[in-house]
């Protein structure tokens, strides 16, 4: 009989084990789909954190210069103008140009401005080692003169610059708007992209950065 009863608790300790292991077993498989459920987000969260700067910029930080790095956006109304400019993947360099000039904060104000924005393409084109100068620290009043040649104060839609029209920029200059057909061009430089509507203006696409001497 004492026999019996101790096969019957062993046989009774063997299934006990056996049904723990099968929850243990359950308790493990939960846990992974766990993690697959919060592993994505991290990653994604990680990935925004840490991915090199991308062509677009965060036009929610660049009011004070400063990037989101692989955060896209695009050009909407509601923006302001450096917002946009941020925003846009053809000016990349002018925003960290107008960073580097400090004219943030005039872009930034109530305006309205006209901005004739140059491409990435276009600071490309200028004569080697150029635009490296004019970013060194004693070249800044160089460099604000330049870029103020590409502001217009008030807002002129791409309907209103007339073939022949001349345009006094912020730094005193006169741009000369000329017209063949569909083709819009400021002193020589190409419309590539016009109105592009802004909070506080209005944004025209360039193809060439415009000389202070043209």
């Amino acid at each position: 009989m004492k026999k019996t009863n101790i096969m019957a608790y062993a046989f009774a300790f063997l299934i006990g084990c056996s049904l723990t292991g099968c929850n243990t077993g359950e308790e493990r498989m939960e846990n992974p789909m766990q993690e697959e459920s919060t592993e994505p987000t991290m990653r994604r969260t990680a990935e925004a954190r840490g991915v090199e700067p991308g062509t677009h910029l965060d036009p929610l930080g660049a009011e004070a210069g400063v990037a989101e790095p692989g955060v896209v956006y695009e050009m909407i109304p509601s923006q302001t103008i450096v917002q946009n400019i941020t925003a846009n993947t053809q000016l990349t360099t002018l925003a960290s140009v107008l960073r580097k000039a400090e004219l943030i904060d005039k872009l930034n104000a109530t305006g309205p401005h006209t901005v004739f924005a140059p491409t990435d393409e276009a600071f490309e084109a200028l004569p080697e080692n150029a635009l490296e100068n004019l970013m060194e620290p004693e070249n800044k009043a160089q460099l604000v003169a330049l870029l103020n040649n590409h502001i217009v104060a008030g807002q002129l839609k791409a309907d209103q610059l007339q073939d022949g029209s001349t345009l006094t920029t912020l730094g005193g200059t006169q741009l000369k708007v000329t017209r063949q057909g569909d083709q819009l061009m400021v002193n020589g430089a190409e419309v590539v992209e016009a109105d592009a509507m802004s909070r506080n203006g209005v944004i025209h696409v360039i193809n060439k950065v415009m000389a202070l001497n043209e």
